[in-house]
């Protein structure tokens, strides 16, 4: 991940421009088919989708000291345009931020050897990276080096007005505001489904939060993605590892595993004691076979090639269960959270073993891994790619999620992504809702029938059949009730009016208060039934 002080630099290899395009507009006579061929800096925090089509201003420095006399000269926004050596990488993008840039352009000094450049003397095996130094967290702008030919045409036009192929005049040329360039960081977005990858180590603190927190963006995702972790073991033999020393100990002593060909890093620095280096290449191959069997294309469960929900279990329940140095080489912790992610461990263990195994000769299984590294210029972990474009900015479900968003087609854009909106806006609730919500649409009908029986025990139109014959059944009950009850109302009526006495029937006696004399025994009126 290009985080300034989250990743970790492991190996110096080569980088390219991926998804980056920079190209001049003005004067069309330095505009390049395609855009001009670069490399990206491995620090700074661009915006995919965004385009910076601004004005190129030359600092005609190595930008390594701010030069009071640029501070306000020219109005942002603009793009700097400087010259490689006297500094980091790092220095110069932050003292182009300090001026107001928007963006940083280096021209190299130096020719790639082998090419048509001149002067070949002091030529470079292949463009430099443009690492972090350690202190890049603070950078916010884009930052790119032009290869040495490239950096000198634009350098000849704004010294002196030269257009390439031709030779500089004698006076200095000073319109470089006709100079109008453009940076562009973009995802490449060809269909409906977006493949990433993230390589890390199984002892990489500055992942174990996204492993844990990035499973439901997946599981939201589902097949509309397709994921593959891997894991950071370098080539011993090119340190020579695999070599034996007169006391025939091994040079890199517990780095490394089958004879010093994998290693990695010592993540405690202490050799002698704590997690070596080769526990870490035993979990990073147990991981990739964990991988192999539950999200990769091995596997039998096809809606869950590329989702993994079983492997990310796995990976959260060690982190958290195994996390001491203690617990990280413990066969039981290890066997506990297998189990308890559902990993079939002898699954693992003969995976382990048919790659070759961890003693010895090659395993073929790391020997991919070490191949890709290699292949792909891995020089950071945690480090995420996204349709062959990196994921700038830090390792968070969020970024994470809303750089995979960039790389599907415009029409083809999954629920999911509506939840980058809302963990951004809202709050971290809202996004886990968002995500829940979002799940439905893309799960397979098969696995959906099968996660709901298991839950419920019968199957959904059973469940519905009996809610609607209770239903029935109430109404029904109701309905006799309400009859029975103006039955019973009617009787009561019947019984009152046949006690009822009309007053012609109780003889020629004048009632009580009507005048006349009493009767000699009063009548008694009741209206009670």
């Amino acid at each position: 991940m290009r985080a300034g002080g989250a990743a970790t630099l492991l190996l110096a290899a080569g980088a390219s421009a991926g998804s980056t395009l920079f190209n001049i507009a003005i004067p069309a006579q330095l505009n390049k088919d395609g855009g001009y061929a670069h490399v990206a800096a491995l620090f700074g925090q661009p915006k995919y989708d965004e385009s910076l089509s601004q004005r190129l201003v030359y600092a005609n420095s190595t930008l390594c000291d701010v030069d009071a006399s640029m501070r306000g000269a020219v109005s942002s926004p603009y793009l700097m345009f400087a010259e490689r050596g006297g500094c980091t990488f790092v220095v110069k993008a932050r003292n182009a931020q300090a001026l107001g840039a928007s963006g940083l352009v280096i021209a190299d000094d130096r020719c790639v050897c082998g090419t048509a450049c001149e002067p070949q003397a002091r030529c470079e095996g292949q463009e430099p990276i443009m690492a972090d130094d350690g202190s890049g967290s603070d950078i916010s702008i884009a930052s790119v080096m032009l290869y040495k030919e490239d950096g000198d045409a634009i350098r000849d036009y704004f010294r002196c007005g030269a257009y390439p192929g031709q030779k500089c005049a004698r006076a200095p040329w000073t319109v470089e505001s006709l100079v109008q360039a453009s940076l562009e960081y973009t995802v490449p977005a060809p269909d409906a489904r977006v493949e990433w990858e993230l390589w890390t180590t199984s002892i990489d603190e500055a992942s174990l939060d996204f492993l844990r927190d990035f499973k439901a963006t997946v599981l939201a995702l589902g097949t509309k993605q397709l994921f593959t972790p891997h894991f950071y073991t370098y080539n011993g033999s090119h340190y020579g590892c695999d070599l034996k020393l007169a006391s025939d100990d091994e040079l890199c002593g517990n780095l490394c595993t089958n004879g010093g060909r994998y290693c990695a890093p010592d993540p405690d620095g202490k050799r002698a004691d704590g997690i070596a280096g080769a526990d870490v290449v035993a979990e990073n191959l147990r991981r990739t076979c964990v991988w192999k069997r539950y999200g990769g294309k091995d596997q039998a469960e096809s809606d869950q090639v590329g989702v993994g929900e079983t492997w990310w279990d796995y990976v959260g329940n060690f982190s958290e269960l195994c996390g001491t140095a203690e617990d990280f080489v413990d066969a039981g912790c290890r066997s506990r959270a297998m189990r308890e992610a559902g990993v079939d461990e002898a699954y693992v263990d003969a995976c382990v073993a048919d790659s070759g195994g961890l003693d010895g000769g090659p395993n073929a299984v790391l020997d991919h891994e070490v191949a890709e590294l290699e292949n792909k210029n891995i020089v950071y972990v945690p480090e995420c790619i996204v349709n062959d474009a990196v994921v700038w900015g830090g390792l968070s479900p969020l970024n994470v999620l809303s750089t995979v968003c960039h790389g599907y087609a415009r029409d083809a854009l999954p629920p999911a992504c509506d939840c980058v909106e809302a963990a951004a806006l809202v709050s971290s609730d809202a996004y886990a809702k968002c995500l829940a919500d979002s799940v439905a649409p893309y799960v397979t009908p098969e696995v959906t029938k099968t996660k709901e029986t298991v839950k419920s025990g019968i199957p959904w139109y059973a469940v519905f059949l009996l809610v609607v014959a209770i239903v029935v059944v109430m109404l029904l009950a109701g309905l006799a009730y309400w009859k029975h009850t103006q039955a019973q109302m009617r009787d009561q009526v019947r019984g009152i009016l046949a006690e009822y006495m009309p007053l012609e029937d109780l003889g020629t006696s004048n009632p009580i208060g009507l005048g006349g004399s009493a009767p000699d025994k009063p009548a008694v009126f009741s209206v009670n039934a």
